[in-house]
């Protein structure tokens, strides 16, 4: 192959990355690569690749021979950091950063990137600063001006936001990363139906942008008034920092126990406290079932099938057939005074809880665990619901232990997800 011929390929390679056509890309690249010219952009091209294609494992062992052939390509080191961000370890991506940073300091891509890292940590201050370094590199840098918008909106700068990404339609309007991002602004200052349509041309440009279904999902969701007000509080909680979700979990588990023996002790005030008590309670159901529910009725609509990934797809099928079987034995206690059925009814409904949540952890692990603790809940709720209608009796003594299981499991999630 000639070098005119070869330099034609290389670049064509490089076009088809930029569009996201990376198996195509992969091929070319596999037959320059082996006519064993070891040239470190092809390096850098093939990596690309790889991890486009979710190959991420072969991509390292690429960024690794290109980091011995240029130690100071920082190239490499940005790569590297893409590769930690996918698995999570963004303290490992941010000294990576750093690192392509000083090697190339006037980069505003790396800017950009260390910014989302921030995000990711929900550090909104950090974030932003890092943003606008960016900016200040390259105005119209589109990853920069999105991470610019995020941060804001974490600030609770939500009309700064929302100029912020108008900005960057203006200099790209078909990009389906900020039509995504002006989606999920939109859905912070509660405009669903605007959002709607950002995230549908999101995905006509790009049809498996995760961030685009997700907000989509939300987006139809949202069309209904209470879930309105659900994904509003959800929105906010999510832009707490871990330590302060703690806060907030712990702090309402301590203000329902305290309502609860304040009504307990004080019968005058029993009839004032009691609405406070359930709206709690109901919150902090509503916040694990709410949403599964939800996309159980998405599953009825074809553009909800297409938003929803498998896992929210397998929540919501689980979440309804518990839900059906506590209805179903609710309705049997109800025309039999079967005191068993109620205790079955009640267990299935509580399964909604871990069977709605049991998918929301973004990392395999994190899923694989919540799936473990969801089948040992699902074994005692079953062996208790045998028990009971066996011997006729309201919970059989395996019924505690589901309780106190349960429990556990809501502590047991929360600290995942958080800690992810």
């Amino acid at each position: 192959m000639d070098p005119y011929e070869f330099g034609k390929r290389a670049a064509h390679a490089d076009v088809l990355l930029s569009q996201g056509k990376y198996d195509h890309a992969e091929k070319i690249l596999e037959s320059l690569l082996a006519t064993g010219f070891e040239d470190p952009d092809l390096i850098r091209m093939m990596a690309l690749a790889k991890i486009g294609k979710g190959n991420f494992s072969q991509a390292e062992e690429l960024i690794r021979m290109l980091i011995s052939h240029q130690p100071d390509n920082p190239a490499g080191h940005y790569l590297l950091a893409v590769i930690r961000e996918h698995g999570r370890d963004f303290e490992d991506a941010h000294k990576l950063m750093d690192e392509a940073i000083r090697l190339e300091p006037d980069n505003a891509d790396f800017f950009a990137f260390k910014a989302s890292l921030y995000l990711h940590r929900q550090e909104y201050s950090q974030a932003l600063s890092q943003a606008d370094t960016g900016l200040r590199l390259d105005a119209e840098n589109i990853q920069a001006l999105n991470a610019r918008a995020s941060a804001l909106i974490g600030l609770n700068r939500k009309d700064e936001a929302y100029a912020t990404i108008n900005k960057s339609l203006e200099t790209d309007p078909e990009d389906p990363d900020t039509h995504a991002n002006m989606g999920w602004t939109l859905l912070h200052l509660g405009k669903s139906d605007q959002a709607l349509e950002h995230f549908r041309t999101s995905l006509q440009f790009e049809p498996d942008n995760q961030f685009a279904k997700n907000g989509l999902m939300e987006a139809m969701k949202a069309r209904f008034p209470v879930y309105r007000y659900f994904l509003m509080v959800m929105l906010y909680l999510g832009k707490l920092s871990g330590s302060n979700k703690w806060a907030f979990i712990i702090g309402g588990y301590v203000l329902y126990r305290i309502l609860l023996k304040l009504a307990e002790e004080l019968p005058d005030l029993k009839l004032v406290l009691a609405p406070l008590i359930v709206i709690l309670g109901l919150f902090f159901i509503s916040s694990w079932i709410f949403s599964p529910l939800m996309n159980l009725y998405l599953l009825t609509n074809k553009y909800g099938r297409f938003a929803l990934d498998q896992g929210q797809k397998q929540s919501a099928r689980l979440v309804g057939i518990a839900l059906g079987v506590s209805l179903l034995s609710a309705t049997g206690f109800f025309f039999s005074a079967n005191v068993a059925l109620l205790s079955t009814a009640i267990a299935s409904f509580a399964m909604m809880i871990p069977l709605g949540s049991m998918n929301n952890p973004d990392s395999e692990t994190g899923r694989k665990r919540l799936k473990y603790a969801t089948a040992g809940l699902t074994v005692l709720a079953l062996a208790d619901s045998i028990l009971s209608i066996a011997g006729g009796v309201f919970g059989s003594s395996l019924f505690t232990v589901f309780i106190i299981g349960l429990i556990g499991y809501q502590w047991f999630a929360n600290y995942t997800l958080i800690n992810e």
